[in-house]
């Protein structure tokens, strides 16, 4: 069966939810082989700059911190900059050339439901073909933001032709016919996602970029902490609050463990000072915990405490803190929903025998960059891929867990 006769067949599971009006699936799948677009051309900055302007126009979006981000990130100062360092790359090496890798096929997570528009806006302004799988269980921020899509792609030519916005059930065959259109996967979930998409063949030509299940883990100095003004204090928990609930701590990069490095006594005040401090953040913001998660997050506390030696507070509202005594209670499974769990180390370097190839971002308070420096080289070679201050555990990078976008977005060709 030819690739085309495949399309054809499969296209009825398959749901374009933007653009509008779109047409046949297959003809598109057809028309972008072998589409080279222009990486970072004036049209798709135009396009990704009003996308921006459109999601901070939507009432539904600009209440919503996460949308926001993305919208910022969005902007055509941010573009300008991403522009910028694709033109040092460009002019430090004018022995290559590079091009778009063609055609990207995203399979986006259910679990934070924005990080769809990093990958594809990236690839769509490395002047790339898109299919962007979404979810059939969508969140509503989502669908205002396909809106918008759809509204601007009537009227953007570029964006209208070059991309897909699809939906369709688990399904190995859609998948697979997917695949074969791609020259570059990306695959956006947990491990049980990879297990089921990676045996999926792609073109002999083609390549592909996993971003599996990953751990994440905050460290504090105790002293310096301690010592911090009311309102540097006040700011980070401010910052450890995004981090935490933007996604209900589900996403790959909120924190679950919190490392604190100093003497018994600056540890026990610091984690009453910092629950003290999260809590009033999320009494400012109005936070109130759904019961079903509290139920939830309550029950992994007291299982915690039957099998290891911790101590439980309950008496906040927003989360349920947990200082933990025997590492045996450091093991990377997930609660979620505010669920944190406190452990004290003597020194900083001790975190290396923790850190695991599962690893991905650490957040940081009260370090200097040669302290971090330092760890990262001992912790990045056993796995941790990132590094950040608190308050930027979701901030999206170009670099994502080790590899850069960029690179895997474009095509090196050699001129000699």
């Amino acid at each position: 069966m030819s690739d085309r006769a495949s399309w054809e067949k499969l296209e009825p599971a398959v749901t374009v939810l933007a653009p509008r009006d779109a047409g046949a699936l297959a003809d598109f799948l057809e028309s972008t082989r072998g589409f080279a677009g222009e990486p970072f051309a004036p049209a798709r900055r135009a396009a990704i700059e009003a996308l921006s302007e459109a999601f901070l126009a939507e009432p539904r979006l600009r209440q919503d911190p996460a949308s926001v981000a993305v919208a910022y990130w969005m902007r055509r100062a941010s573009i300008a900059r991403l522009e910028a360092e694709w033109r040092r790359r460009v002019e430090a090496d004018p022995g290559t050339v590079r091009v778009p890798a063609g055609r990207v096929l995203h399979l986006a997570p259910a679990n934070v439901d924005t990080l769809f528009l990093y990958s594809w806006a990236l690839s769509f302004l490395c002047g790339n073909a898109n299919i962007v799988r979404l979810s059939q269980e969508r969140d509503p921020r989502v669908d205002a933001m396909l809106e918008s899509i759809r509204a601007l792609a009537s009227r953007d030519p570029e964006l209208r032709g070059q991309n897909r916005f699809v939906s369709y059930a688990h399904d190995a065959e859609v998948t697979a016919a997917l695949s074969a259109w791609c020259s570059h996967r990306v695959i956006w979930g947990g491990d049980e996602t990879v297990a089921a998409v990676r045996p999926l063949a792609l073109p002999s030509h083609a390549s592909e970029r996993v971003f599996g299940s990953k751990f994440s883990y905050s460290v504090f100095h105790a002293a310096r902490w301690l010592a911090a003004p009311p309102d540097e204090r006040a700011l980070a928990a401010s910052g450890f609050f995004n981090d935490l609930f933007w996604f209900d701590q589900m996403a790959c990069s909120s924190p679950h463990l919190l490392f604190w490095v100093g003497p018994e006594r600056d540890t026990a005040a610091a984690i009453d000072l910092f629950e003290t401090a999260l809590q009033a953040e999320a009494d400012r913001r109005g936070y109130t915990t759904a019961a079903p998660t509290a139920v939830h997050r309550r029950a992994f506390a007291f299982d915690l405490a039957a099998e290891t030696d911790v101590e439980v507070n309950l008496a906040h509202r927003g989360f349920v803190g947990v200082r933990v005594r025997d590492a045996r209670g450091l093991a990377r499974s997930i609660c979620g929903g505010g669920l944190l769990r406190h452990y004290r180390l003597e020194r900083l370097d001790e975190l290396e025998s923790f850190a695991a190839e599962q690893d991905q971002t650490l957040t940081h308070f009260g370090f200097t960059s040669d302290e971090l420096r330092s760890l990262a080289a001992r912790v990045g070679a056993r796995g941790v891929d990132r590094i950040v201050p608190v308050g930027e555990a979701l901030a999206f990078d170009v670099v994502w867990d080790g590899f850069d976008l960029l690179d895997d977005f474009t095509r090196c060709v050699r001129v000699r």
